[in-house]
Parts: C-alpha cells; structure tokens; sequence
C-alpha cells in the first residue's frame, strides 16, 4: 500500500526526539509498504530555529519513506478549537502537491485534534479510508467538555476507524458514542534492537553514573501534564527519610526553570538533575542503568516510556492514570494515585528494597513490527470495506428502477433494458 502519515508528532529536524514511537512505527510500515509523511512544523518552532534550513521538496527519510513539513501558522493559545481551520489552510498547498505525486490508498494520522481533524478531511476528498490514532491526552484530556470535544468527537465518527493504545481509552471513546466495530486496540510496539535487558554496572559506567546511589529515572517533556513536581517532592521526602537517590529527568520542556527552581529550594541539587533529551540509544541505556523508572503523569494511554523500561528489564512507579495498569505487574511495579508526593516517596522505597524476580513478568511489550503489521490489516480492512461499499452503491444504481414517461424501465448492471 501507499500510506499517507499526517502528524505533528513525529521526528523533525528541529526536534529529533519528538514522537519516537511515531518515527518507530513508519519505520515498521515502510518495510512492507511505501510511506509518505507529513509533519507540520509549528511557525513558533521555527522562529527558534529561523535560519534551519527545509528542503521545499519532500525529503527521503528512509528507502520506503519521504517527508514533507509544512509550517504550521496559528495564534498561540487562541482559538484552539480552530486550530484544525489554521492548520488545513497552513498545509492545504505543500499537501495537495505531495499528494498528486504520491497518490495515498490512505490516510493514517495521529492526534486527535488539530491533526486527524485535517488528514480526514484529506482523505474525504479523496474517497480514501481515513484511520486515525489517538495517544492518550487528545482524547482524555483535550475531548473531555467545551468545543474542542465536539470537533474531536466529529474526527472521530468520521474515521474509517480509530486506534487507541489501551483499553481504557477504547472504553471511554465508546462511552463517548463512537461505535465500537470502529474501535481497535493496537498497543504501540517496542524497538527490541534498541530496548533489551543489559547490566545495570557497565550502563551507568557508559554514562559516566556513580555507582553508589540507586539511581531513579523520570523520561517525558518538562510539561504540567507529566507532573514532575510531585516526583521531585518526592525526592525530597526520601532525603528527610535518610534515603539519598540520584534522579534523573530525561526531557525538555516549558517547565525546566520553574523545576529548576523547586529543586534548589528543597536543596536538592546534589540528587536531582535535569539532564535532557537523549536520543534512542543512549536512552536504552539510561533504562538499563537505573534502578526504577518513575511516571507521575496525571494523564497517560499506555506510555511508550514504560514499555521500553520493561524491555530493558527495569521496574517502574507511576500514577495509577490510563491504561498503564494494563501493563503493569503488581509484583514488580507500583501505582499510585497521581499528585501524591508521599504516596510516590513510599512507593520508591519499597521498590528499591524489593527483590522480586523479573524473569516473572507477565506482560512483555510486542516489537514495532507486530504492531505496524495490526495497523496495516486494519487500513487494509478499511479499503477493503470500502471497496465493497462502492461496489454495492454502483450495483444499486446499476439496478434502480427509472421512470420515464410513466413507463417502468429496469435496468441491468450492464446497463442494458430488461
């Protein structure tokens, strides 16, 4: 098949790190079927890398897969129920190009709204199936009340189909009143050439880590939604207790100042350090190294931070949000209610005490293949039940009864009288 991705969540030259899991699954798909991306750029993003250069051209990214990235002009935090009508008319030119050369079968997008608002509308034009994936706070967070709900709640029933990462978003979307033979549940897939258990030592002498602390790592934007307040305080709880943790927060974001902030006014400089983005190898090893991977998030589906952490074999605590229950083991890892410092300091503690045997975890992450292979028999599903509308509509119009003159004539498919 010839795919068209559409999202804003994908790598980009600006941001390499940017929707891994995204860049991850294309790459997957590309193995078997041709792949053209779109990735809007945000004007915003640029103007803080003006002088970036971007090929007016599509690029290839991959030997089955081009990318085009449009810029994406807006009006920051106004109008966001708008934003898909910014979005279209941004795009609306460098896509109508991309797609008259490569000529989609369909359109696979991925967040809810402004994203999937747009690529559906793309494929309506088209008569092609339009699938869109939703990650977790498009539709828990973004599609809960006001406007953007129901422009969300549109996309939606208008999609050929919608792939949630967990069960818990399929529930909720269902209660929502999308149709559930619409609704499938493809968890996303894990590098496994990337993400495998590795020893703990040479990880962190890699890294350039010390040894003799354990060692916490928290992997996500610097963003309110992650909340990392609530693990850095944490943190702070654990050293009044005497139990002194090197933490590690593996992103960027808005946020990084006022973190910055909280960390020197509980005097936590000496354990608690901001260390970035890290690209995909180098953050395998970050898992590999640490003793517990800690998610405070206040909204998750399923994250792809946790599934690789159980890739590398390392434990994880994290906020009872979501879908992460799906995969968690009550033998290995902790959840906790979310925005509870305390909660999360106690949960830390017993884990690192804890000498439960990983060898007996009962849900292992599946590789971006089988998972680019669920999304594909799903598009293929998807043109396949479409095909046989269109065969049906025209059998039907072949054989509808015409008046004409008062007389009744019948006609057959081939379009002869009977």
């Amino acid at each position: 098949m010839r795919l068209l991705f559409f999202s804003n969540v994908f790598p980009q030259p600006l941001s390499p790190n940017k929707g891994t899991f995204n860049g991850a699954l294309v790459r997957a798909l590309a193995r078997d079927h041709l792949v053209h991306v779109v990735c809007p750029i945000a004007w915003t993003e640029r103007l803080i890398r003006w002088n970036a250069a971007f090929s007016a051209q599509p690029i290839l990214l991959e030997p089955a897969v081009t990318a085009s990235f449009p810029t994406f002009w807006y009006l920051p935090k106004f109008c966001r129920t708008k934003y898909d009508w910014f979005l279209e008319r941004s795009v609306r030119h460098r896509v109508n190009r991309d797609l008259q050369a490569f000529q989609p079968h369909a359109v696979l997008s991925y967040w809810a709204h402004p994203d999937a608002a747009v690529a559906v509308r793309i494929a309506r034009e088209r008569a092609i199936p339009a699938i869109t994936m939703v990650g977790g706070s498009d539709v828990l967070l973004l599609g809960r009340q006001g406007a953007r709900r129901t422009v969300i709640l549109k996309t939606l029933h208008e999609s050929d189909a919608v792939i949630a990462v967990s069960q818990d978003i399929a529930e909720k979307l269902k209660q929502d009143g999308i149709p559930g033979n619409k609704l499938h549940v493809v968890r996303r897939g894990v590098e496994e050439t990337v993400f495998y258990p590795g020893d703990l030592s040479e990880a962190r002498k890699k890294l350039g880590l010390r040894e003799d602390r354990p060692l916490i790592v928290g992997v996500g934007r610097l963003v309110p939604v992650k909340d990392w307040p609530t693990l850095i305080e944490a943190c702070g709880l654990l050293k009044k207790r005497g139990v002194v943790v090197d933490c590690h927060l593996l992103g960027g974001g808005p946020l990084q100042d006022q973190l910055s902030k909280q960390i020197a006014k509980l005097g936590l400089q000496d354990q608690v350090t901001l260390s970035g983005g890290q690209p995909q190898a180098v953050l395998a090893d970050w898992y590999r190294a640490a003793n517990l991977v800690v998610l405070p998030s206040l909204s998750e589906g399923v994250p792809n931070v946790l599934l690789e952490a159980i890739a590398c074999g390392t434990p994880f605590v994290a906020s009872n949000v979501g879908g992460i229950s799906e995969i968690a083991d009550p033998l290995i890892h902790s959840l906790v209610p979310p925005g509870e410092p305390t909660f999360f300091a106690n949960a830390i503690q017993d884990r690192l005490r804890s000498s439960a045997p990983l060898a007996s975890r009962r849900f292992q992450p599946q590789s971006c293949q089988s998972s680019a292979r669920r999304v594909a028999d799903i598009i293929e599903m998807c043109r396949l039940s479409r095909d046989a509308d269109t065969k049906s509509a025209l059998r039907r119009a072949a054989d509808t009864v015409i008046s004409a003159g008062g007389q009744t004539i019948a006609t057959s498919v081939a379009g002869r009288p009977e």
